[in-house]
């Protein structure tokens, strides 16, 4: 494996020539590497013998290719290797010695009981952007626990935001906290690439699911609240006000933006014009 060049629709992209080695897992990780991948990244995906949990999480065309996985892991190569032996250990040191960037998902201890935490890496290579996709800071006293997209959005205040606006606490429909730290990870790790281009250097990157996802909610959960003394309550009041939903018509819902006077102007002038007045 000589050739740092990936083929495909996105072989010419700004990151034509990088190569990835990702030993990410479920969707935080290999999001971010997925879009890599879209901009020509040469990204390796690293399984274990039993393959990424994502390859079984719902139906699939064929075994082991559940929509989830092949939705983040489109665009990359994959090889399976199993780390606890020293055969899959020597195998990895040698993908490590060809490639631009380095990311896992795993816990920082287990990352370093394995034998591949930063200071490993780097000594196989220097100049490697070797990127952390933490649950949670492993500088913290919650670095050790498994990090999942319901208990960050709980933890994070992104529940007690819904809780706001509809009165029952509520997970999003989608899986947010993965794919915002993904895309964290993303220019995150692009930045260190940039550093390199420009300096030769290579970084240690560090992006954790609830301390991505608390600062991604400040803005609706601050508001007034965010300065000494207070000026209002917490919440942005547009944000978690009740009637900011769609609105039901004779053929369908209908969503609509009214964010300012002039807005409103032109909304009253299209819908009805009684209720131009100073009362309204």
């Amino acid at each position: 494996m000589t050739s740092k060049t990936a083929t495909g629709p996105h072989a010419k992209g700004p990151l034509r020539g990088v190569r990835v080695i990702d030993l990410t897992a479920m969707v935080f990780g290999p999001y971010a590497t997925q879009i890599m991948a879209d901009m020509g990244a040469d990204v390796i995906k690293i399984e274990p013998p039993d393959g990424d949990p994502t390859r079984y999480i719902s139906v699939a065309p064929a075994p082991g290719l559940a929509g989830v996985y092949v939705n983040v892991n489109r665009g990359k190569r994959s090889v399976v290797l199993d780390l606890k032996t020293e055969a899959g250990k020597a195998a990895l040191r040698k993908l490590i010695e060809s490639a631009d960037v380095f990311i896992h998902s795993m816990r920082a201890a287990a990352v370093k009981k394995l034998g591949f935490d930063y200071e490993a890496v780097a000594a196989i290579n220097p100049g490697i952007v070797y990127t952390n996709c933490y649950g949670y800071g492993h500088r913290g006293p919650e670095r050790d626990r498994a990090a999942y997209d319901d208990t960050i959005q709980a933890e994070c205040g992104l529940v007690a935001l819904q809780q706001q606006l509809t009165g029952t606490p509520a997970y999003l429909g989608t899986i947010v906290a993965d794919k915002v730290s993904g895309l964290t990870a993303l220019y995150a790790t692009m930045m260190a690439l940039f550093h390199k281009a420009r300096t030769g250097e290579g970084q240690e990157v560090e992006v954790a699911m609830f301390e991505t996802m608390a600062s991604f909610v400040l803005v609706e959960h601050a508001n007034g609240a965010m300065f000494s003394p207070p000026l209002s309550e917490a919440f942005y009041p547009r944000v978690v006000a009740p009637n900011r939903k769609p609105y039901a018509t004779k053929d369908g819902f209908v969503s609509a933006l009214i964010y300012n006077d002039k807005h409103w102007a032109a909304f009253v002038g299209a819908v009805r014009p009684e209720w131009a007045t100073p009362d309204m």
